[in-house]
């Protein structure tokens, strides 16, 4: 297993991201947590890690700065099953209330279907 550090930082950080990692092994990447914003996109460039190759997000808990860089892999996971380049959307590992505010920022942020399955109990979108 693999673990490629995308930010260290706490949640007022102005020189680094916010904490933020990836874990690489069986062939699959789960990104923990989402930092806090459009940062994400960046680090993931940085650690030369393909957002297609990410198909699992767990969130531990709902504070913006491990919230926001998820709504923003949301988005980047629309886009690449709108283009054809991915067949799915990504699975979103959480507690109950993280999927139901994730589920609202992202219908009112981002609007139209939702690309991701998420939840323990549920998996539909």
């Amino acid at each position: 297993m693999l673990i490629t550090m995308l930010g260290t930082g706490n949640a007022v950080v102005t020189k680094c991201y916010n904490t933020c990692f990836v874990l690489t092994g069986g062939g699959k990447r789960l990104l923990v947590d989402g930092g806090g914003g459009s940062g994400i996109l960046t680090q993931l460039e940085r650690a030369h890690i393909d957002p297609r190759t990410i198909h699992e997000i767990f969130v531990t808990h709902k504070h913006i700065d491990h919230l926001l860089g998820v709504i923003w892999m949301i988005r980047v996971q629309g886009y690449l099953i709108g283009a054809g380049l991915i067949p799915e959307g990504v699975t979103i590992y959480a507690h109950d209330e993280v999927i139901a505010l994730l589920r609202s920022l992202a219908r009112t942020l981002l609007r139209g279907a939702l690309p991701f399955r998420g939840g323990h109990r549920r998996r539909d979108a």
